[in-house]
């Protein structure tokens, strides 16, 4: 996690001086390649490390870290784009994340609960292969994949919505929709409280039902409105990721960091391929046409969680 978070963090400044489009997404490659062993570590450790009676609060935690990560991202290249140009906001968040890199080197415990084991890759596949044929896991990759590709296609760009008339909002003012993130903190602390007491599944499902409700209110005229939606729509989904990355690494008995790996594969795809192909519709047609479209995805994914019984 360590390599990881520091490797990104490098690639991150060096990408400030990149002179061309091509290399900058060169090295945004490289830097999704090593950022993933953080997501891809980061369940396993805490299920392995932390007491199964606090375990899904200490997810619950993590994925709170995770919002305020994304939230201030966004809030600081937003604004400092603005005012100093987009290669010194990258330099700033590069160096900022280089610093956190290194506070959490020197900081962070090590494992008290892993045994280091000889690598077996085969064995890796074969559990690779198990994953992702066991349906129960299958669904829930899938539905991380749907919703991570909707809440993605929401941020990206409702800024242009809100550009736009009737609302007619400044580039300034728009930066601040971005602390609608502090809702995922709430839905991610909610769904900790709520686990003590009703099941993971109809946490599950509840919460991709008000994702649902949240998409479509952004169908509204109305500024108060959307506002109300999208933060409903960010609530609920980082509740139901809470609960499905929980739900993926409780259900995986051994190879916990390649079922969650596996997890982030699909999360991930659906923030790129949906959370780009969703920009070419709302291009070639209209806002309303893009709205459904997340309507239908998150609607799918309410379907698979319904069928998702162990």
């Amino acid at each position: 996690m360590t390599f990881s978070l520091v490797s990104s963090a490098i690639l991150t400044i060096i990408s400030a001086w990149m002179p061309s489009l091509s290399l900058l997404i060169v090295t945004g490659i490289l830097k999704g390649f090593v950022v993933s062993g953080v997501s891809a570590i980061a369940l396993a450790y805490l299920t392995e490390e932390v007491h199964v009676s606090v375990v899904g609060f200490a997810i619950s935690m993590y994925l709170s870290g995770n919002t305020i990560g994304g939230m201030s991202g966004r809030i600081m290249a937003t604004i400092l784009a603005g005012e100093l140009g987009w290669r010194n906001a990258v330099l700033i968040i590069g160096i900022e994340s280089l610093i956190l890199g290194l506070v959490f080197w020197k900081l962070f415990p090590e494992s008290r609960f892993f045994n280091p084991q000889q690598t077996d890759y085969s064995l890796k596949i074969k559990q690779m292969k198990k994953f992702l044929t066991d349906s129960y896991l299958l669904r829930l990759y899938f539905i991380a994949a749907l919703l991570m590709g909707s809440f993605v296609s929401v941020y990206n760009y409702l800024s242009f919505r809100l550009e736009a008339a009737p609302f007619s909002l400044s580039h300034f003012v728009i930066a601040f929709i971005f602390l609608m993130y502090i809702f995922g903190v709430f839905g991610t602390m909610i769904t900790s409280r709520l686990s003590k007491r009703f099941s993971s599944r109809h946490i599950l499902n509840a919460s991709v039902l008000f994702m649902l409700a949240g998409t479509a209110l952004l169908l509204s005229d109305n500024i108060y409105m959307i506002i109300f939606g999208l933060g409903l729509f960010t609530l609920s989904f980082f509740a139901a990721h809470t609960m499905a990355s929980q739900m993926t690494a409780l259900h995986a008995r051994q190879g916990k960091s390649s079922a969650t790996s596996i997890y982030w594969l699909f999360y991930y795809f659906g923030s790129s391929i949906l959370g780009t192909g969703t920009g070419y519709i709302l291009h070639a047609g209209s806002w309303n046409v893009f709205i459904m479209l997340l309507i239908f995805s998150v609607g799918i994914s309410f379907l698979l969680a319904v069928r998702n019984k162990k």
